[in-house]
C-alpha cells in the first residue's frame, strides 16, 4: 500500500511556515529522502524585504518571484489586486513546471513542497497549475506540505480533497510536521486558525 500524506502548515507573513519547509526538507534529504517542489524565501536588500525567491529544493536553483513593485520593470512583470507586489511571469512558469516535474516523480519515498498557495493562487493563478498536479498525484502516493496563511487553509483543504492529513499553525506548524512526516502518522488539526 502506497503512503499518501499531505500537510497544510498555516500561518501569517512571517511565522516560519518557508523555515518550516527548509527544516524538513534538510532533515528528509538527511534521511535519504528525496525533496522537491517550490519554495518560497524571502529576499532582502539593504535589510529590506523586497519580495520572494524561487527555491527548487531538489537541485538548489533559486529565481526571481516576487518582488516590490517599485523594484521592477518591464513586461515580464504582472499585477495582482491591490498588492504592493509585481509577480514575475517567467519565475511562476518555472515554479510550475518544477511543480509538474515533482508531481510526476512523486513516490511514497518523496516530499514535494507546495509553498505558498496565497491570494494569487486562490484566483488559479500563481503556482496554482502545479499544486493542482501535486494534488492529484497524491491519489498515487506521496507526501505533500502545502503552505498558506489562515484565510486561505480552506481552499488548499479544497484542492487536496481531503488528503489532508494535518492542518497545523501556530506553534505547532514549527514542532508538528516533523512528528506527521517521520514517525508519528495520526490525523490531527489545530485549532488556532490564524
Amino acid at each position: 500500500m502506497r503512503v499518501s500524506c499531505a500537510i497544510i502548515v498555516y500561518g501569517p507573513i512571517g511565522s516560519g511556515k518557508t523555515c518550516t519547509c527548509l527544516s524538513l526538507a534538510e532533515m528528509a534529504r538527511a534521511e535519504g529522502l528525496p525533496a522537491g517542489g517550490i519554495l518560497s524565501p524571502r529576499v532582502y536588500r539593504g535589510g529590506e524585504l523586497v519580495g520572494y525567491d524561487g527555491l527548487d529544493p531538489s537541485t538548489g536553483e533559486v529565481f526571481p518571484l516576487v518582488r516590490l513593485k517599485s523594484r521592477v520593470e518591464g513586461s515580464e512583470w504582472f499585477l495582482f489586486g491591490r498588492l504592493r507586489y509585481a509577480f514575475s511571469t517567467p519565475g511562476f512558469e518555472r515554479a510550475n513546471l518544477i511543480l509538474t516535474r515533482s508531481a510526476e516523480e512523486m513516490s511514497r519515498l518523496s516530499i514535494v513542497f507546495v509553498d505558498e498557495f496565497g491570494r494569487l493562487e486562490g484566483s488559479n493563478r500563481g503556482i496554482y497549475a502545479g499544486a493542482s498536479r501535486v494534488a492529484e498525484a497524491l491519489r498515487e502516493g506521496g507526501v505533500s506540505v502545502f503552505t498558506c496563511r489562515g484565510d486561505m487553509v480552506q481552499a488548499v483543504e479544497g484542492l487536496l480533497r481531503g488528503r489532508a492529513q494535518a492542518v497545523l499553525g501556530g506553534s505547532q506548524a514549527v514542532q508538528r510536521p516533523c512528528g506527521v512526516l517521520f514517525g508519528d502518522a495520526r490525523p490531527v488539526r489545530s485549532e488556532h486558525l490564524m
